[in-house]
């Protein structure tokens, strides 16, 4: 997956989501955490919050501002459920995504790359790489239209 967002200004910060966390496999599992592995310059990472698809109505495709816009909450205000872990069963959509909360220092000069799942299935720990690529970039705000 890949998303881009040509209007990110320094200063400002943004809730950028991990991809979805569906189980596709025969066994139940717990999600453990979620981060991204590589962070590029520009960009500083404040913090990681589990977020429920049921709170925010659905999966957010691209960076989200902290404080939210129209048509799209606030996810600093909604419940953070990374202090538990989160269930998924078999074949079925995870009901929780990681999110990462990011602050624009600069020119972002890369993306954010690597998307990585600790998870636990029976008594064995797992981690579990998948490629997705976030490139923020500065440029003209978003008009808000009424």
């Amino acid at each position: 997956m890949e998303v881009t967002s040509p209007h990110a200004q320094v200063g400002k910060e943004y809730w950028v989501a991990l991809p979805a966390a569906d189980n596709l496999t025969n066994r139940p599992l717990t999600l453990l955490r979620g981060e991204f592995t590589r962070v590029p310059h520009g960009l500083k990472l404040i913090e990681y919050r589990a977020f429920s698809h049921e709170d925010t109505e659905g999966h957010p495709m691209g960076p989200t501002p902290v404080g939210g816009s129209p048509g799209i909450p606030d996810l600093t205000r909604l419940h953070d459920y990374s202090d538990r872990p989160s269930r998924v069963a078999p074949h079925e959509p995870g009901d929780i995504f990681w999110a990462a909360r990011l602050r624009v220092t600069g020119k972002v000069t890369g993306a954010l790359t690597g998307c990585r799942y600790f998870y636990r299935q029976g008594s064995t720990d797992y981690q579990q790489d998948l490629s997705c690529v976030t490139k923020i970039r500065l440029g003209p705000p978003l008009k808000i239209r009424n």
